[in-house]
């Protein structure tokens, strides 16, 4: 979405707009921030690259042509540039320009040549002093909800091969992989088994345990990577609809996936700043356990350790000997427990560096099948969806509680699925889009029962109480859908079928 800005601010009217824009997109670049590739892509960034030498002010004419010689090298952008009738514009502009930048737009020509010949006939642009009129191919708006479910079986048919599909509609797909030690691997297998109990007050215990230190402890991500803790918090949904108290551990369970879409929120942010940008992946990293157990091996080596730094994981109460959790408050000196003895200690413990680590015995790595492990996590989109089909039948429960409690879930849920999913989805002709167009579609159809589920419980039978509880449950969740429409579907693809009719 920013970059989309970016790309649009190219054709401002002011120069010095225009200008910063160019150098960000540059900066970006040049920092590995965005892809060559992916600005290849982007057709609205080729108009206004070719726009930029007709506006009176012409700065920065050997940037321009050096990102479009850059980007020429990728047929997405050859297809671009030879459909907007850029060959017949860089050599009416070659006369215009220095005899230095005339060979960087040679070297342009020559890099649009390299396409067949079966290349459809194409649109001509022209060199002009004051502004261009580049032609833009009409737009054929379809609709994303046919009448009948056979055209919807029709539409999602690829025109192509399904080996050579992209996927097109995600915005953020999988973190980066975290390694873990033998020991942190055995704490979240032995909450797991306990969530899986047939003890409610063990399974109680564990839901708190996770939202109090667990969940604070390992980096969001974990969670994902190794999803049996999240299927197990799913299961547990189910019996909101039960008896015998089983309704209060589903609302634990949705404290802890609220808890989980909060830590994901801020590990994205942490994830995106590019202070912390690095493409290089080390198995012993700031966000491995492995950190960790190096930081607790420190404080042991101190001159006067601290009695409540011999524990290797961190207690509820004082939480000492905290690992990273990239919130920006890692190594702290002062502790929450608040000791003096602590805080004299840390204040002596310098931040240490990964290259040092070789120098400290650190717990060995049980052998484990991280490739297997990879290809069974949750990418982010597939968990935002899956929350969003086991949470949204909590919404007819009847329980004041429990549809406040989920809505705020959604409402985190709903925050990941913008920074997940793009509204390309529709578009996309690949098995996962495929894939997630039914689910979406699916929870859209629930939503529409859950509305008209409460607006036919508003009739004056009811006591006062509970037409208010459905009066109330209905507005929010036609709130909740319509705003999950507009994030994932354009304005003029939602009214289309309106219009139509």
């Amino acid at each position: 979405m920013v970059l989309t800005g970016l790309i649009r601010k190219l054709g401002h009217q002011l120069a010095e707009i225009r200008e910063r824009a160019l150098r960000t997109v540059l900066c970006k670049l040049e920092l590995s921030l965005i892809a060559a590739a992916d600005l290849a892509r982007d057709r609205l960034l080729f108009v206004h690259l070719l726009q930029w030498f007709n506006f009176p002010s012409v700065p920065m004419k050997a940037e321009v042509l050096g990102l479009l010689s850059r980007l020429v090298k990728y047929s997405p952008a050859v297809q671009h540039l030879v459909d907007l009738g850029a060959v017949e514009f860089l050599s009416k502009l070659r006369a215009n320009v220095e005899p230095s930048l005339q060979a960087e737009i040679d070297g342009i020509l020559d890099g649009l040549f390299i396409l067949p010949s079966e290349v459809p006939a194409l649109c001509s642009a022209s060199y002009q002093t004051d502004q261009i009129e580049l032609p833009q191919p009409p737009e054929i708006l379809t609709g994303y909800f046919p009448q009948d479910r056979s055209h919807f079986q029709q539409m999602k048919v690829p025109p192509a091969p399904l080996a050579i599909q992209t996927v097109r509609c995600l915005k953020f797909s999988t973190f980066p992989w975290l390694p873990l030690t033998s020991t942190d691997r055995h704490v979240l297998s032995s909450n797991e088994s306990s969530l899986r109990s047939s003890n409610h007050t063990l399974i109680w215990n564990t839901c708190e345990l996770l939202k109090d230190v667990i969940m604070q402890d390992f980096p969001a991500e974990i969670f994902l990577q190794r999803p049996k803790i999240v299927q197990s918090l799913f299961s547990l949904l189910k019996l909101a609809f039960g008896g015998e108290g089983t309704p209060r551990l589903a609302l634990q369970s949705v404290s802890c996936l609220q808890q989980l879409c909060m830590c994901l929120r801020h590990r994205l942010h942490f994830y995106r700043d590019p202070g912390f940008f690095s493409s290089k992946q080390d198995t012993v990293s700031q966000n491995s356990s492995l950190s960790y157990c190096y930081e607790v091996r420190v404080t042991h080596h101190s001159q006067n350790p601290s009695p409540g730094s011999s524990s290797p994981r961190p207690s509820v109460v004082g939480r000492t000997g905290q690992r990273p959790r990239g919130d920006g408050q890692d190594w702290d000196a002062v502790s929450s427990s608040g000791s003096s003895s602590h805080e004299h200690v840390n204040s002596r413990v310098s931040v240490p560096s990964p290259l040092d680590v070789a120098h400290f015995d650190l717990p060995e790595l049980e052998a484990e099948d991280t490739l297997q492990l990879q290809f069974q996590q949750l990418s982010l989109p597939q968990f935002c969806v899956c929350l969003l089909e086991s949470t949204v039948p909590l919404l007819r429960t009847g329980s004041r509680q429990m549809i406040i409690r989920v809505l705020e879930l959604l409402a985190e849920d709903l925050i990941l699925i913008g920074e997940a999913i793009s509204v390309d989805i529709w578009d996309d002709s690949s098995l996962f889009a495929i894939d997630m167009k039914e689910k979406l579609l699916a929870v859209l159809g629930s939503l529409g029962e859950t509305m008209c589920y409460h607006q036919s419980s508003l009739s004056v039978e009811h006591p006062e109480a509970v037409r208010k509880l459905h009066r109330m449950a209905f507005v929010s969740v036609s709130l909740f859908a319509a705003r999950l429409l507009q994030m994932l579907l354009p304005v003029e693809k939602l009214l289309w079928p309106i219009w139509n009719s």
